[in-house]
């Protein structure tokens, strides 16, 4: 396939055709409508700030906030109203990879091009961007291998069960851990909530007098183990979650936490922004973009501490 068939094909696959494209190139305001997941999570609420100030370099980008608060229902809604208010783009972090997909196929039968950010959707036409939160699960993985004890016991602190990218941090770190001296004594959901991540570790520590590490699918749940931990009076235990927060780079530092992995918003956000340039510019974006997961340790956390 030669490169103007190829553009062609991928702009009839997301329902814009050229001529749309250069229209929407032709107008003086560009209206994005941003429907975030939640604006309680404080990453998502970061590249949601990130993602407005990377638009704001560019006078004609309009961009609409939206917040689901984490329902689907709410979030379907707020894609059909931007689908009515005849927005140019959605850009939208879904809060289910399955429950989305109507809104984006929605947007798909409207000619108006879906960009998912930091999460994918399970159908439709859109273009990705973000991180393979498989590889953010291989990376805890790695770490851990290379760093528990022998005979180890640890525990998991999982995501919103059900989540796509729940599942696949999950899946990444146990299909990767390659120990089989360690064992895994609990896996739980603490829906990604700081409070949740101490609650459900105190309950732990009432059950296993030794835990040699406790691997969370974000920082947030991550701090709260911590918070538990520490109450407690458990020592040497190897934590590790997944973001990069501030909170928790000052705690890897004093030596609280051990590891954790980067999801840098603010690359994700510029890279969003990029996209929708580009649409906006009559161009037909590639299907994803990714922005790789990177490690941080004692070694490495002053390079990302602000």
């Amino acid at each position: 396939m030669n490169r103007r068939t190829f553009v062609l094909a991928m702009a009839a696959a997301v329902a814009l055709s050229p001529a749309v494209l250069q229209k929407a190139h032709a107008q003086d305001t560009f209206t994005i409508g941003y429907a975030n997941l939640a604006d309680s999570d404080v990453w998502l609420k970061k590249v949601q700030t990130d993602f407005a100030a990377a638009a704001k370099a560019d006078p004609s980008l309009n961009v609409k906030f939206a917040d689901a608060n984490g329902d689907i229902s709410k979030q379907l809604d707020q894609i059909d109203n931007f689908i009515a208010q005849k927005v140019n783009a959605i850009v939208v972090l879904p809060v289910d990879y399955d429950g989305v997909v109507p809104g984006v196929e929605k947007a798909n039968a409207a000619g108006i091009p879906v960009i998912s950010l930091a999460i994918r959707s399970n159908g439709g036409k859109y273009f990705y961007v973000g991180s393979s939160n498989l590889d953010a699960g291989k990376l805890q993985a790695q770490f851990m291998h290379d760093h528990l004890p022998k005979d180890a016991q640890i525990v998991y602190l999982q995501g919103t069960l059900g989540l796509y990218h729940s599942n696949e941090r999950y899946k990444g770190f146990t299909e990767n851990l390659n120990r089989p001296d360690v064992k895994i004594l609990a896996v739980q959901s603490a829906d990604y909530d700081r409070a949740k991540g101490m609650a459900v570790t105190e309950d732990w520590i009432q059950s296993f007098p030794q835990i040699d590490g406790v691997v969370a699918a974000n920082d947030q749940m991550a701090l709260g183990a911590l918070q538990a931990l520490k109450a407690a009076g458990r020592q040497n235990v190897l934590i590790s979650g997944i973001d990069g927060l501030q909170d928790t780079l000052k705690a890897i530092v004093d030596g609280d936490i051990a590891h954790s992995v980067f999801q840098n918003a603010s690359a994700q956000a510029d890279a969003a922004v990029k996209v929708v340039e580009e649409i906006k510019a009559g161009k037909t974006p590639k299907d994803e973009t990714i922005v790789p997961f990177e490690p941080i340790t004692k070694e490495n956390v002053n390079k990302y501490l602000k």
